[in-house]
């Protein structure tokens, strides 16, 4: 009777004995001592995931509040860049650098010896006339109120109102210095094309680019079509002219024509048309005499 263990239970009308095996109580006491080490383990576990969760979320917002106030700072500094830029292009116009009229007019007995040939030459080689069908401006060049950021911003092109997949052509015969076909940084897709004698012309927010670096285009080649990628508020074309990395008002190149020849060299004076007009009659002139 050792290894038994008698468990009697009793009521008011009777007695029943009932023999349970020492082994069996043994196995069922070290099933609930199992049992409970299981559940402590576990609480234990659980509690130290949650301290480890608590803690890892406290990590997590102490790092949102850092690159929450990294990204002010990084804001700050690029709002203090382009007041700077700002500061820069009017000291620029106070000391002349962005004024029309630091260069003598031209000698008027230098146009009188332009040849409509020579005239010609400079209409296709240096750029005029309109990149679009149909040329309205939407933005004009100078200082202005930026549509996007809503800051004073120094606008060095014009923005001309045209609709997307508009045709955009080259206003000049030239070489395509750069192309970015990808809708990234401020103008999105752009072209930028050199021509004679120093002058380039960019054209941006295109929605298609037609050619790559290198291609030589002519006057009246499609290069594009308009969009509104980049930073834009809408569809239109941003266009500019540059001369020897001065921008210059696209205005003037947009309204030059064999009808109104000479109104360029009056309204752009930061070109040294003097010279420059004397070189083209001197390369005709020893053209003619080969």
């Amino acid at each position: 009777m050792k290894d038994r263990l008698v468990i009697t239970v009793s009521d008011v009308n009777s007695s029943k004995s009932y023999n349970v095996n020492k082994i069996i109580k043994k196995i069922i006491l070290w099933g609930v001592l199992i049992t409970l080490f299981v559940v402590s383990v576990s609480f234990f576990t659980i509690s130290k995931l949650a301290t480890s969760v608590n803690s890892l979320s406290k990590e997590r917002d102490l790092l949102t509040k850092e690159n929450n106030l990294y990204s002010e700072q990084i804001e700050a500094k690029v709002t203090q860049i382009k007041e700077l830029g700002d500061e820069l292009e009017k000291i620029e116009d106070i000391i002349g650098i962005n004024v029309d009229d630091t260069t003598d007019l031209i000698q008027r007995a230098t146009l009188a010896k332009l040849t409509s040939a020579e005239k010609s030459y400079m209409l296709q080689t240096i750029p005029n006339n309109c990149p679009l069908k149909e040329c309205t401006t939407t933005s004009k060049f100078g200082w202005r109120t930026n549509p996007v950021t809503n800051q004073k911003q120094y606008h060095k092109g014009i923005d001309l109102r045209a609709a997307r997949r508009t045709p955009v052509v080259s206003t000049a015969d030239g070489v395509v210095r750069y192309v970015e076909d990808k809708n990234k940084g401020t103008f999105g897709r752009v072209i930028i094309i050199s021509h004679n004698f120093g002058f380039e012309t960019v054209y941006g927010h295109l929605r298609f680019t037609d050619v790559k670096v290198g291609d030589v285009v002519k006057k009246g080649q499609q290069i594009g079509r308009s969009g509104n990628s980049g930073r834009s508020n809408g569809p239109h074309l941003h266009y500019e002219v540059i001369h020897a990395s001065k921008v210059l008002n696209p205005r003037h190149f947009i309204d030059w024509d064999m009808k109104n020849y000479e109104g360029i060299f009056e309204k752009q004076r930061r070109v040294n048309w003097e010279s420059l007009v004397k070189l083209v009659s001197d390369q005709s002139h020893k053209m003619a005499q080969q």
